[in-house]
C-alpha cells in the first residue's frame, strides 16, 4: 500500500485498465473505487490525482503482509485431566477437637438478623421519601433505621462469636512463635498458588516447549482470625480458594462455605522441590530466571517464525509443595522462590514435632461474653 500519483481514463462506473502487467478492471465512483488485476482485489481512494491504495486480497488468495494463518488450539478453562483432590473440610475431622468443633460450627451457622434488619430499614426510608412526607420525618426513619441496624449487627456478633483462649507455656510459646516466622517467609512471596489439575501436552511447540500444562490460581497469606473467633494469638490464614486454612496454636481450621474442619499439625507431611516453570505471565521479584523460550517454538526449540506475534517467555525455577495430612488434606502449592518456601515448610513441621501430647496448649472456648 501507499501514496502515488496516476492520471487514468474510462467511462460510466466501469473501468478497464490496461498496463504491462495485463488487463484489470474496477468499479464504482470518482474517488472511491475497488477493482482488481493481476496482483489482486484492492480499494483505492482519493482526488485532484492523488490516491491511495491497498490490496485486500493477492492473486495468490492470501491478505497480504500477513503472517500464514496458523492458529494455536485454545488452552482449556475447566480442570485439566489430572485433578489433584483434596478431603472437604466436613470430612477432616480431629477427635481431640470435636466439643470446639461443634461449638464453633454451631454458632458459625446461626443465621444473621442484620441483613434482614438493614433490608426493612431501607423498604421504610423508601416509602417514606415517595410518600412525600416532610423532610424532617424521612430524616427521623432513616436515622432509627440506622440505629436498628447497628444493634441487629452487633447483636449477631455476640450471638456467634466464640473465644479461644490460649494458655503457652515458654516453650511452647517460643516453638509457635518461630513457626510465625516461617509463616512471615510465606506471606513474603513475590507469587504463591495452588496448582488443582494438569495434564501432559499432546504438542508442545503451541504451549511454549513446556512439556505439560497446569491450572492454578492465587493463594493469599495473611494474618487474620477466622469470622466470629475472637483470640489473643496470632493467627494467620491461607486463603487457597476453595478453602481457607487458619494456623492456630494447636491445630489448623479449614473452613469451606460453612462446613469446618481440624487438622493437626503432627498429621502434616511436607515435600519439596525445584520445579522448572514457563512464565506466561509477570515473573515475581524473587523468582529466578534460568532461561528463555518463545510462545510457539519448533522442533529445535527456537522460535516458529510462522507466528507474527511469538513473544519470548522466561523460563523460571519455582518451588513445588506437596501438603497432606493423614485425614486427606491434600495440596500441591508453587511458590516464586525455593529458600523461602523450603523455611515455610521446615517451621511448621519442626512446630509439628514439638507439638507432642504433654507440650498441648490449654484451650478454653466460650461464648457470648460480649
Amino acid at each position: 500500500m501507499g501514496w502515488y500519483l496516476r492520471k487514468s481514463f474510462g467511462f460510466a462506473p466501469l473501468r478497464v485498465n490496461l498496463s504491462k502487467s495485463g488487463i484489470g478492471y474496477s468499479v464504482g465512483v470518482r474517488g472511491a473505487r475497488i477493482g482488481a488485476n493481476s496482483r489482486g482485489t484492492y480499494i483505492r481512494m482519493g482526488r485532484g490525482g492523488v490516491y491511495y491504495q491497498k490490496y485486500l486480497q493477492t492473486a495468490s488468495g492470501t491478505r497480504q503482509n500477513q503472517p500464514i494463518p496458523i492458529q494455536p488450539p485454545r488452552g482449556p478453562e475447566h480442570e485439566l485431566a489430572q485433578v489433584i483432590p483434596t478431603a472437604s473440610a466436613s470430612s477432616l475431622q480431629d477427635s481431640t477437637a470435636n466439643e470446639m468443633l461443634q461449638e464453633i460450627s454451631f454458632h458459625y451457622r446461626k443465621a444473621k438478623i442484620g441483613p434482614v434488619v438493614t433490608a426493612i430499614a431501607g423498604m421504610f426510608s423508601v416509602v417514606a421519601i415517595l410518600s412525600d412526607l416532610p423532610i424532617s420525618v424521612d430524616a427521623a426513619i432513616a436515622l432509627v433505621g440506622v440505629i436498628a441496624a447497628v444493634i441487629a449487627t452487633k447483636a449477631d456478633y455476640k450471638r456467634k462469636v466464640v473465644h479461644l483462649d490460649y494458655a503457652l507455656e515458654p516453650e511452647s510459646a517460643l516453638a509457635y512463635a518461630s513457626m510465625l516466622k516461617g509463616i512471615e517467609q510465606l506471606r513474603s512471596l513475590g507469587g504463591l498458588w495452588r496448582i488443582s489439575s494438569g495434564e501432559a501436552n499432546a504438542n508442545t511447540k503451541y504451549h511454549a516447549g513446556a512439556g505439560y500444562s497446569v491450572k492454578r490460581n492465587r493463594v493469599t497469606v495473611k494474618f487474620e482470625a477466622p469470622s466470629y473467633i475472637k483470640t489473643d494469638a496470632a493467627v494467620c490464614m491461607v486463603n487457597t480458594g476453595p478453602q481457607r486454612l487458619y494456623l492456630l496454636p494447636d491445630r489448623i481450621l479449614v473452613y469451606e462455605g460453612d462446613q469446618i474442619g481440624a487438622v493437626q499439625y503432627s498429621s502434616l507431611t511436607f515435600n519439596l522441590a525445584p520445579s522448572t516453570f514457563v512464565e506466561s505471565e509477570s515473573v515475581p521479584y524473587d523468582a529466578e530466571i534460568i532461561g528463555k523460550t518463545w510462545r510457539y517454538t519448533n522442533k529445535s526449540g527456537g522460535p516458529d517464525r510462522r507466528f507474527a506475534n511469538n513473544p519470548e517467555i522466561p523460563m523460571v525455577r519455582y518451588a513445588e509443595i506437596t501438603l497432606r495430612s493423614a485425614g486427606g488434606l491434600n495440596y500441591l502449592l508453587q511458590a516464586s522462590n525455593i529458600q523461602k518456601a523450603n523455611s515455610f515448610a521446615q517451621a511448621v513441621k519442626e512446630y509439628g514435632l514439638r507439638l507432642s501430647p504433654s507440650a498441648q496448649v490449654a484451650v478454653a472456648t466460650t461464648t457470648n461474653r460480649d
